[in-house]
């Protein structure tokens, strides 16, 4: 249910008005009761996926909300009937909406009604509407206790069984929910609002919804951000990988079907107005793609063995529904057996046996064709022995992936990954780098940390002992980056190349990274002793040439680090600009006692942003107490 703030209404007590007592309730439900339908749709096109239906007219009954009119129902004893008239009403209203069999409706499913639903009236319903069964998703919130009725599981399959769709609601706010999850899988799930609002700058609720669209990805259902208000929200829920998408920047709920419309732009131009976006994965996975001929599930069987007739070059035939979306895949290889049998063929296509195509369809998972490489794995690996994957657009059929053009796409992304790495260390390349800097130049909102780490002295150990003991001396700090700033989350590590460094931090306060890079430097000065011999480690220095060809004594090896702090509507210019920045506090850094500089570039005022970090403004040293400096910044 969407219980967004902005459908708060007056109290009775706020109102003066009394609850519906003698007059029959039916009868003013029906006088009084409409629904809205807001649109839940792609999160990359803003094309249309359904709607949800959210009833109205509650409080003018007498009542401050649809759960105290549902508790009056059933004192009354009047649930059932009540329920009745509400899946009409609902169902009616969608029908109205041009090419409605094309979308799902979305009607929240009261708890209370589970023992006593009887779905095949429900399906009798949408076919007086000319709607399939499959168009209708019963959404179960996860704020009733649905764990707690033992007779949940043989009911949520006698709803599969004749084909409605399975939504859990609210999920994360209410009961058990991972129990919910894994005991009665949905087709959809959808994430409270109260994980959605703030998620742009709260990087605790991207954590949950990122790992929650892991987890159902995995089990092959569909996720879809509930209550998305503003553009960072709706890029926020875009980057944690939800699927789908619903709230008030798309629509508000209309009661108004002229008003609904099949695809919201707004939400293309948002991605595509979105700086940080990167090309992703889609060119690979259209090159990969083939373009099958698609049965639909009234075609006849006779239209299932001409299929495979006509396209030879291929074993398997997409089995869609009246909307287009995938059912699964008819393998040759399960029919085989009736093609050569000497009267399998007619006995298929005897009326008195009564087979259809659905009766041949094998369950294949589904994929969207702006999904990545690693989730189309995902829905992969998460079936067993599949065929291969269907890719939809908007939920369409777009095309079949077989299971040796998905190794042949994993291969190629594996090989475009490395060319984005370091050879020695693994960790992401110059290419990489340059895309993250230039994304957190142009962030319109929070603050990002830059860390440019680079090795004092490393030069002289490299000619000293030779390259194979400096690559050591990398890779021991390559694996102190990994220990000390866990890779993911608000941490970007890089290396740029030899012994510089590159860390990105976005959503930690500086106090929190200058901690931490503290006890990075702090152990790589401690443990790269190791890797000198002991005579040189006791000596505290070795004799060797400086960059200017002077012999002289040479400290021992150290990582300094230039932090800079960036705001949004920072005046620091471009990624050279940027780098010239930091290339100058990097000597101050190496100057420094600790071996670490920061600074914080103020917002742009009157076009006049930071002063150049060559002159030393701005720049401080985490060992000095200098707030009053602080404060001026």
């Amino acid at each position: 249910m969407n219980r967004s703030p902005h459908r708060s209404v007056p109290t009775v007590a706020e109102r003066g008005v009394e609850p519906v007592a003698r007059v029959p309730l039916i009868e003013r439900a029906r006088e009084t009761l409409r629904y809205a339908l807001q649109p839940i749709v792609n999160i990359h096109t803003g094309g249309v996926y359904g709607f949800e239906a959210l009833l109205r007219g509650a409080a003018e009954l007498g009542f401050d909300d649809i759960d105290a009119l549902f508790v009056r129902a059933a004192q009354l004893g009047l649930t059932r009937d009540l329920d009745r008239h509400l899946r009409a009403l609902a169902v009616a209203q969608f029908a109205r909406l041009p090419n409605a069999a094309r979308y799902r409706l979305f009607f929240n499913l009261d708890p209370r009604l589970l023992t006593q639903d009887r779905p095949e009236e429900t399906r009798a319903l949408l076919a007086s509407q000319g709607l399939a069964a499959d168009a209708l998703c019963f959404e179960l919130s996860e704020r009733a206790d649905l764990a707690a009725t033992p007779e949940m599981a043989g009911l949520v399959a006698d709803y599969r069984r004749h084909r409605f769709q399975i939504a859990i609601d609210d999920f994360g706010t209410g009961y058990a929910g991972l129990r919910l999850l894994y005991e009665h899988p949905p087709d959809l799930l959808k994430i409270d609002r109260f994980f959605i609002s703030g998620i742009a700058d709260d990087h605790k609720k991207r954590l949950f919804v990122a790992n929650t669209v892991q987890l159902a990805h995995v089990m092959g259902i569909s996720v879809i951000a509930e209550g998305v208000e503003t553009e960072r929200e709706l890029l926020a829920c875009k980057e944690a990988g939800c699927d789908l998408v619903q709230g008030y920047l798309i629509a508000r709920p209309q009661l108004a079907i002229e008003a609904l419309r099949s695809g919201y732009q707004r939400i293309a131009e948002i991605n595509d107005q979105d700086r940080r976006e990167t090309q992703g994965d889609r060119a690979l996975i259209e090159a990969c793609l083939q373009q099958i001929a698609p049965l639909h599930e009234a075609d006849g069987v006779k239209a299932m063995f001409e299929a495979f007739r006509q396209d030879q070059g291929h074993h398997v035939v997409p089995v869609l529904d009246q909307a287009d979306r995938p059912l699964g895949l008819i393998l040759e290889a399960d029919i085989r057996e009736f093609i050569y049998s000497i009267y399998g063929r007619d006995l298929i296509l005897n009326r008195a046996y009564a087979r259809s195509l659905r009766d041949f369809v094998r369950s294949c998972p589904v994929v969207d064709i702006h999904d990545s490489a690693e989730r189309l794995v995902e829905a992969y690996s998460a079936n067993v022995n599949p065929a291969g994957l269907l890719v939809t657009l908007d939920g369409r059929y777009l095309g079949f992936i077989s299971a040796m053009s998905l190794l042949q796409l994993i291969e190629q992304k594996n090989l475009a990954a490395a060319r984005d790495q370091n050879p020695l260390t693994k960790l992401p390349g110059n290419n990489p780098i340059h895309e993250y800097v230039s994304r957190a130049l142009e962030e319109e909102a929070g603050t990002r940390c830059l860390v440019y780490l680079d090795f004092d002295n490393f030069k002289a150990f490299n000619d000293h002992y030779g390259f194979r003991r400096g690559d050591r001396a990398i890779l021991m700090f390559a694996e102190l980056l990994r220990k000390h700033l866990p890779i993911g989350g608000p941490w970007f590590v890089g290396h740029i190349g030899g012994d510089d460094f590159f860390v990105g931090i976005c959503d930690l306060s500086r106090g929190a990274v200058v901690e931490r890079l503290g006890a990075l430097l702090e152990t790589f000065r401690c443990d790269v002793q190791s890797l000198y011999d002991p005579q040189d480690r006791e000596r505290g220095y070795i004799r060797a040439h400086d960059r200017y060809g002077q012999e002289r004594d040479m400290p021992l090896m150290r990582c300094s680090a230039a932090l800079l702090e960036v705001h949004p509507g920072h005046g620091c210019g471009g990624v050279e600009d940027l780098a010239r920045i930091i290339a100058e506090m990097k000597h101050q850094a190496k100057a420094d006692a600790a071996g670490l500089v920061l600074r914080r570039l103020p917002p742009c005022v009157d076009g006049v942003g930071a002063s150049p970090a060559g002159r030393g403004e701005g720049v401080e040293r985490p060992s000095e107490q200098r707030p009053d400096r602080r404060a001026e910044q």
